[in-house]
């Protein structure tokens, strides 16, 4: 399978040979959007089963009895939010990640449309002036 994104497009590559590295163009970014919508899935799954979480911290800490009970409850909640920060850094990686591989597969089809022209005009002039 050839490499998705070359530095340089090889201009004597065969029909057959622009074609796969198309098809491979188009599954990076594909896994690279699947990825991004497990990693929000994930996110929104989590985000949900700590709403229930930081309720009860917080209910916890307001009825806690003594100092060391609401530092332990505030440390908790804490945690919890150090978590979310993770989450929210993990999922902005995954969405630079396909946006990256979109515009990388962007960049490769001009290239390669520029190349195309090329190979079709050839030597010559696209424009010939009339006297």
């Amino acid at each position: 399978m050839p490499t998705p994104y070359p530095t340089t497009l090889d201009p004597n590559a065969t029909t057959s040979q622009l074609l796969d590295r198309a098809r491979a163009q188009a599954r990076a970014a594909m896994d690279g959007y699947r990825q991004t919508l497990k990693v929000q899935a994930k996110v929104v799954e989590n985000v949900q089963a700590d709403a229930s979480l930081i309720d009860q911290l917080v209910q916890r800490s307001q009825g806690a009895a003594g100092a060391l009970e609401a530092q332990q409850a505030a440390n908790q909640l804490q945690a919890l939010a150090i978590k979310q920060d993770q989450q929210i850094q993990s999922l902005m990686a995954a969405q630079y990640r396909a946006q990256a591989l979109e515009s990388a597969r962007q960049a490769q089809v001009l290239e390669a449309g520029k190349l195309a022209a090329r190979r079709f005009i050839g030597e010559a002039s696209a424009y010939t002036p009339r006297p």
